[in-house]
């Protein structure tokens, strides 16, 4: 039970944007457990029904707030996904440099035989 209110807090900071890079670190660790899903899953669900008062309007601190972290986290993914190759590592240019490599030994084969 301790250990399901400690993940309840990390998330808490997290969605607050609170946490520090230790923080994120241990909360992403007990997200890959079975427990760890499961607090998050009720924490932001929790935080969901937060974000329509009684009057069924929007509260703008919850709303925000949960937006902002959604925003950053798909902002960090994007990073992630949109990191370039160097062209030496792709696959066309080590296709080319090896054609080239072949052909020049052929080369260089066919003129000292001749």
């Amino acid at each position: 039970m301790d250990k399901e209110i400690h993940i309840r807090n990390l998330v808490y900071k997290y969605i607050s944007n609170q946490c520090d890079g230790r923080e994120q670190d241990e909360l992403l660790r007990h997200l890959q457990t079975p427990a760890g899903k499961w607090v998050f899953d009720e924490v932001m669900t929790s935080e969901a029904g937060k974000i329509f008062t009684k009057s069924e309007e929007i509260e703008p601190a919850v709303s925000s707030r949960l937006l902002g972290r959604l925003r950053q986290s798909m902002v960090a993914e994007e990073a992630l996904s949109q990191q370039s190759t160097p062209f030496y590592r792709k696959s066309s240019f080590i296709q080319i440099v090896t054609a080239v490599l072949v052909l020049l030994t052929a080369l260089a084969f066919y003129w000292f035989m001749t």
